[in-house]
């Protein structure tokens, strides 16, 4: 369970830089697992947003990975365009165990043959940093790269900067403190680059969001 300040996906705000609740339930077996997670959102009528997954996660040595399939699903959120759309996702993650702060280092690709709103092939990268502090703190940064082709919402020159679709880039810097058994406590300043603050307006502005989660 999540409550937020906002809730932000790859640098924008999805709630209108409003809080939210969410939440997931999982069910794991021998590195196989599935999932549902859903949050309040403004991207539908209804204001809400359900996700369902599904993937192999495990480890060789130092190195982690992750291959998951995700559906988005918007409900009320219309047909024209359709705004549900589905990702693949590979994460590869290595953990430099036995070093100072073991930094650990992370890199995520997703694929989308038609992504949100109908808008053609979209292609997402990103690499994460994270580095474990005393008291139980991790001090960690993202960055990401969101390319997305433009087709039904984003096609026809209605894109950015007058073409096609949009691409553009988003960063953030958490810190993060795990009270063990309680809660974990998320403090993370977000960004994007130029291009997508003209395009996407507000949603889009630098902003600090903090987070407190529990897992049962």
């Amino acid at each position: 369970v999540w409550l937020t300040t906002d809730y932000v996906f790859r640098g924008l705000s999805n709630t209108e830089e409003n809080p939210a609740a969410q939440g997931s339930l999982d069910y794991a077996f021998k590195g196989f697992y599935v999932g549902i997670w859903g949050s309040n959102s403004d991207l539908s009528d209804a204001g809400i947003e359900i996700d369902y997954y599904g993937g192999y996660t495990g480890a060789v040595g130092n190195i982690g990975y992750d291959l998951m399939a995700i559906y988005y699903t918007y409900p009320s959120g219309g047909s024209d365009p359709e705004i549900d759309y589905f990702e693949a996702h590979l994460g590869l993650t290595y953990t430099f165990a036995g070093l100072f702060l073991e930094p650990t280092l992370g890199a995520g690709y997703n694929f989308s043959p038609d992504f949100y709103a109908e808008d053609g092939i979209a292609h997402y990268f990103n690499g994460t940093l994270d580095l474990a502090l005393p008291y139980d703190f991790t001090l960690g940064g993202e960055i990401g790269y969101q390319d997305v082709e433009g087709d039904k919402s984003t096609g026809d020159n209605l894109g950015m900067n007058g073409d096609d679709g949009y691409d553009y880039w988003h960063w953030r810097v958490s810190l993060i403190k795990d009270i063990p058994k309680w809660f974990s406590l998320d403090l993370s300043y977000h960004n994007t680059d130029s291009d997508a603050q003209d395009f996407f307006g507000d949603i889009a502005d630098p902003r600090l969001v903090f987070t407190i989660s529990r897992t049962f």
